[in-house]
């Protein structure tokens, strides 16, 4: 299992962070060249669904899941949601998503877990999460700090 960690520090409120996590927040981290089209999005709270229809130049997958637990405490704030039907290849995921306040910032953490069928599948599914992943950080900035 692969595990790849993104620290994003964004200027804007906590609260205005942890409840800016919702289907638009979804649909601006869209990654470039990819058609995102969400057919459910239940929240962010434990047992919510997600369903959503990947879309590439080449392909069209289905991808589904499910929040497995919501916690809050003081000034973080996370969630964790787990896949089910996976794009061609992989076999597990799951992505922690928290919020967290430290002195005069707000950080947003991505931690996602995976693996695919096998080892070809965990090598070829990497570089593109981590470019996923890496473009989160403008796009959490601009979408945040707009607020």
């Amino acid at each position: 299992m692969i595990r790849i960690t993104l620290k994003t520090s964004v200027n804007c409120d906590f609260d205005k962070v942890r409840d800016g996590f919702d289907q638009k927040l979804l649909e601006t981290l869209n990654p470039p060249g990819i058609s995102l089209k969400i057919e459910q999005f239940d929240g962010i709270y434990a047992g919510a669904k997600m369903r959503m229809r990947v879309e590439s130049l080449f392909t069209s997958t289905l991808w589904t899941g499910s929040i497995l637990q919501v916690c809050s405490k003081n000034r973080f704030w996370c969630f964790v949601d787990e896949g089910a039907i996976l794009p061609m290849g992989l076999k597990s995921w799951k992505h922690i998503h928290a919020v967290v306040r430290k002195n005069n910032q707000t950080l947003i953490y991505d931690r996602v877990y995976f693996s695919g069928k096998n080892r070809f599948f965990t090598m070829f599914w990497f570089p593109a999460i981590l470019l996923m992943l890496g473009i989160r950080k403008p796009r959490y900035r601009k979408y945040f700090e707009k607020k």
